[in-house]
């Protein structure tokens, strides 16, 4: 009887702690957007970043300084 009870309670558990884990379609559709979403805003701040890279160029002998005003 214990060993019925026992075998009972095991799939009671595994059946309840289930279904806490499924997701309705806009759940997932909102997930995937937000995903979506932040990795679309750091391609952009890559982008961006890659963009203000200034280097130090030799196309002419004379190099623009830039002065700093506090």
């Amino acid at each position: 009887m214990k060993k019925l009870l026992l075998t009972l309670v095991l799939v009671a558990m595994v059946l309840s702690a289930g279904c806490g884990m499924v997701d309705s379609y806009e759940q997932r559709a909102r997930r995937i957007d937000q995903v979506n979403d932040l990795q679309w805003r750091m391609f952009v701040d890559d982008w961006d970043y890659l963009w203000l890279q200034e280097k130090n160029t030799r196309l002419n002998e004379w190099h623009a300084q830039i002065e700093h005003v506090n």
